[in-house]
């Protein structure tokens, strides 16, 4: 099959239909991605993905014409993109019957080129992974609305994982959007912790101080988050050439000591990936991320590496105000409704990465410009 790049416009319901159409082959590699700039933005040396998380579909969703009115290029649903919560099939499956009768956000899905990947509520229930009994069905249901065609490998894989790229004035630009459930061993908990929630939501609003949650890292050398199938995948992407990658992680991969989901909870995986970025000498890497229902940013300066930049937006109708621990945050929370921005601009001598969160007036409220020289391997 052809690996030509698709041409995608704003009136496609889904991004991934045109791929199907166009044949391209997505196991050749990253799935190329042509986006067609809105008639109004001229298109140049520069890329704007917004992205977010955690949109309840029993909300009202007003946030989708703050997104529309940034005019992203394109948009990441990062996950927790609707509230299953299901236990039986039937359930499921009503969960995005619901899921479609939210008008302002199915408008926003026909007129702005989208991906998506999942996290544990579109999955299929709280803090689940690959116990989750249903999850071939959630795979089938979660393919049939993000319009994968018959043939992808999402369908048939073990996990949705799969990675894009996208050209522009010259450079590549790699999105890798991760499975974090569908392989997730069980987590671990402080079985104490797990019984005083109230407790700890009492002590926390009283005291003002952060509140840390119960699980705790899984040291088992067995347990993974990815699965042996993903690691070989990422494995390949990885070694493409990019001159920025969006590394999507559906929980936050750089925080530290927070207690609740996370990378931290598996610190050998998370270890192996740091491992492998070095390996492949993989550099421009950025992380995006979901779950935590607040916006963060965090910086994780990896030994004989560059730093890993984490940008957490969450959530699009959820918000938890309560603080938690994070020792690798920069600045503080933003604790309300927000969705994120990653800027690239190529036409600068040094290309720059901007990141920010907006809220859902369209104000700035968290932000970070890096220039690609400081997402790059020290040299020897």
């Amino acid at each position: 099959m052809s690996t030509a790049p698709v041409q995608l416009d704003r009136r496609q319901l889904v991004l991934a239909a045109g791929l199907a159409a166009a044949g391209v082959n997505a196991q050749a590699g990253s799935r190329p991605l042509v986006l067609t700039p809105a008639a109004e933005r001229a298109q140049g040396p520069h890329l704007r993905i917004a992205f977010g998380s955690c949109a309840k579909q029993s909300k009202p969703q007003p946030i989708w014409a703050t997104v529309r009115a940034a005019r992203p290029d394109l948009f990441l649903f990062l996950g927790d993109n609707l509230y299953a919560d299901a236990r039986d099939a039937d359930t499921l499956r009503r969960r995005y019957e619901e899921f479609r009768r939210v008008e302002a956000l199915q408008a926003f899905r026909r007129d702005v080129p989208h991906l998506a990947i999942w996290d544990d509520h579109d999955f299929g229930d709280d803090d689940v992974g690959g116990e989750y009994p249903l999850k071939r069905l959630s795979q089938q249901l979660f393919c049939d609305e993000w319009a994968e065609p018959a043939d992808s490998p999402r369908r048939s894989r073990p996990g949705i994982y799969e990675a894009w790229r996208i050209e522009r004035a010259g450079r590549t630009v790699q999105v890798l959007m991760l499975d974090l459930r569908f392989n997730r061993s069980a987590l671990v908990a402080d079985p104490e912790l797990r019984q005083g929630y109230a407790a700890m939501v009492a002590k926390a609003k009283l005291g003002g101080g952060p509140m840390k949650g119960w699980y705790v890292p899984n040291n088992d050398p067995a347990a993974t988050l990815l699965g042996e199938a993903q690691w070989a995948w990422l494995a390949e992407r990885l070694a493409e050439p990019a001159d920025v990658r969006l590394l999507v992680s559906s929980v936050q991969l750089a925080a530290e000591g927070t207690g609740w989901e996370g990378w931290n909870n598996f610190p050998r995986e998370r270890q192996r990936l740091l491992d492998l970025i070095r390996e492949k000498r993989a550099e421009g890497v950025v992380v995006i991320s979901g779950d935590m229902h607040y916006a963060d940013l965090s910086r994780w300066d990896v030994p004989g590496g560059y730093p890993l930049w984490d940008l957490t937006s969450s959530g699009l109708t959820e918000v938890w105000d309560i603080p938690t621990p994070n020792a690798r945050r920069v600045g503080a929370v933003y604790a309300d409704v927000n969705f994120g921005l990653v800027d690239l601009d190529f036409s600068l001598p040094v290309p720059s990465v901007q990141l920010s969160i907006r809220d859902l007036k369209g104000d700035t409220r968290l932000q970070h410009r890096l220039t690609l020289d400081q997402l790059r391997f020290p040299k020897a």
